[in-house]
């Protein structure tokens, strides 16, 4: 989540990038792993995996504990937030920062989209 949003070529808004997208599926649907065993299912460098999952730790996504895995000392990540929670925060802060820069704009925008339905 370097950027506040990605605008992908098929037209949706994402907060993260691939990569980071990759990651977090993986935690989200296989549970706390480490990252050879992230970079391997995902298909992915060693040294890139373990620098996104840096900056996910940075950014609050993810949480990095060290425990003993096959006798080894090795940091093993796991999921802060849900898939929801990431989706909703992303929401509310592109919703903020067009309230902060467009103001009523933005309100009457929305008041219009509300009672078309």
């Amino acid at each position: 989540m370097v950027k506040t949003e990605r605008v992908e070529f098929d037209g949706r808004i994402s907060p993260l990038s691939p990569l980071e997208e990759k990651i977090m599926s993986f935690l989200w649907e296989k549970g706390p792993s480490h990252v050879s065993l992230i970079s391997e299912d995902i298909n992915a460098s060693l040294s890139s995996v373990a620098a996104t999952l840096d900056r996910l730790v940075k950014n609050g996504l993810v949480e990095r504990k060290q425990e003993r895995v096959d006798g080894r000392r090795k940091f093993v990540y796991y999921p802060k937030m849900t898939r929801e929670e990431v989706t909703r925060r992303f929401v509310e802060n592109v919703l903020d920062r067009l309230v902060e820069n467009f103001g009523e704009l933005v309100i009457e925008y929305f008041h219009k989209k509300g009672a078309k339905k």
